[in-house]
Order: structure tokens, then C-alpha cells, then sequence
């Protein structure tokens, strides 16, 4: 997996290719067409469904050297890309970026961050059909905190600039359910609330227990020390994390 000194390089390196695009908080945009790759540089994205006569449902939350392309997201009526935080986007035209760095580095890039998008995809489709409210709810605050693992660390605090709607609707929960589920972790000792949107895992091994999705979340976000990095970790996160969906998915449905 890149760590986020190597996505932060990649992203200036293609970012200077591109056309920038500054958004304020809750400011929507379009998907992009055909042909074109958005990068996110810095801030937060959700990426909003809104079907005819339907709910809002957030499909995922998109963190700085994401990727959204026509091939990545459907572009269908209804789909958007709206700002949790303060953002900036680069727009790109793929060819042309490929000629500013080496095209093995660039494409590698490029299919890592795809494939952990679409891992993150598939966790998604799993946590909202197969997991109770309790398990959905440690199942998310566990992948935020597993970002922000390092080595020896016991405790985490976990950034929520999401608001709380946004997360029920990422989780396919109500709001009033979200705030007992998240009272019920707190009370158990797993976390505490420091603020609105931050928030303490105290104990993030009877966090993993709650998780029946805790192997597979940690394949997916949690930073492994010492990993080559450049092209040859990108091949070897693009090879391991379908093998583990796949594992994650026949447990799930035995």
C-alpha cells in the first residue's frame, strides 16, 4: 500500500497536468465523462446516489489521491460527488500525465487506488447487507482508525468531519439508531467522544471482535510497516486484497 508521502507525490506530480477545481463544504459536482480521471488533492468527497423518488445514499467517503472516473463510479442520473470538507480536485486527461513520469509508476498508481476503491466498494455491499447496526457501526469507525495506525500505537483518534446524517445514510441506519449504537460503544470502553467530529478507539482489539469484517479491513486500510513501496507494492496490494474479498465473502454467506 502507498504510504501518504508517495500518494501526496504522485498526486502533485499528475496534479500539475491537470485543471484544479476548488470546492467549498457541501458544494457538489458532476461526475466526470468519458476519457477524463478526477484526483482528489486534499479534503473529503462523498460520492451521493439519488434515485427517482428515493433517499439520499452515500456510497462512499473519498479521501486526498482518490480517483473517480466514468469506469470507477456510474455515471448515472442522480449521481454526485459533493464536499464534506473544504476540497480541491484535479481534473486530467490521462495520456497527457503519462508523459510527465514513468508510465509503470503512473498506471500502478492509478490501479492501486481503483482496486482499494473498489475493495472498498465491495466491504460497503457487504457491511449494509450481511452485518447487524452494532457490527456496521464498529465496521466503520474501525476502517477510520485503522488509516491512522501506527506501530505501537494502542489508542487512535479517529476524524469524523462527516456529520452524522451522512454517516447514517453511509451505513443505511437512521440517526437516532447511529447515536444509541455509538452511546453503546462509548459506555463499553471501546471509545470516547472528544468532540463532534473526533473521536478515541481506547481499545482497538475489542474494536476487531465487534467486526466480523476485521481481517478484511485491515488488509484494506491498515498501513503495513516496512512495504516496498513505488510499483511492486501496488502489485502486491492489487493481488492480496481481491483474495482476501473473496475469503471474507464465503465466511459471510456460510
Amino acid at each position: 500500500m502507498l504510504d501518504e508521502t508517495e500518494v501526496s507525490r504522485f498526486v502533485k506530480v499528475i496534479g500539475a497536468k491537470g485543471d484544479c477545481l476548488h470546492l467549498r463544504s457541501q458544494q457538489r459536482v458532476p461526475l466526470p465523462p468519458a476519457g477524463r480521471v478526477l484526483i482528489l488533492r486534499e479534503g473529503m468527497l462523498a460520492i451521493d446516489a439519488m434515485p427517482a423518488k428515493g433517499k439520499l445514499q452515500v456510497l462512499d467517503f473519498l479521501v486526498a489521491g482518490d480517483v473517480v472516473s466514468a469506469s470507477s463510479v456510474l455515471p448515472a442520473p442522480g449521481y454526485s460527488l459533493r464536499a464534506i470538507t473544504r476540497a480541491s480536485l484535479v481534473s486530467l486527461d490521462p495520456p497527457a500525465v503519462d508523459r510527465s513520469i514513468p508510465a509503470q509508476d503512473y498506471w500502478a498508481f492509478l490501479v492501486a487506488r481503483s482496486l482499494n476503491q473498489l475493495a472498498r466498494a465491495s466491504i460497503h455491499q457487504l457491511l449494509i447487507g450481511r452485518l447487524e447496526t452494532e457490527q456496521r457501526v464498529a465496521s466503520f469507525i474501525l476502517s477510520l482508525a485503522l488509516r491512522n495506525l501506527r506501530k505501537g500505537m494502542r489508542q487512535v483518534s479517529v476524524d469524523l468531519p462527516m456529520s452524522r446524517t451522512d454517516i447514517a445514510n453511509y451505513l443505511v441506519i437512521n440517526c437516532d439508531t447511529l447515536s444509541r449504537t455509538m452511546m453503546r460503544l462509548c459506555d463499553s470502553g471501546l471509545i470516547e467522544r472528544h468532540s463532534r467530529h473526533v473521536l478515541r478507539v481506547i481499545d482497538l482489539e475489542a474494536l476487531r471482535r465487534r467486526s466480523p469484517l476485521a481481517s478484511l479491513l485491515s488488509a484494506v486500510f491498515e498501513r503495513r510497516d516496512g512495504q516496498e513501496s513505488g510499483s511492486a507494492s501496488c502489485v502486491e496490494e492489487s493481488a492480496s486484497v481481491p483474495s482476501m474479498l473473496k475469503i471474507t465473502v464465503s465466511v459471510l454467506l456460510w
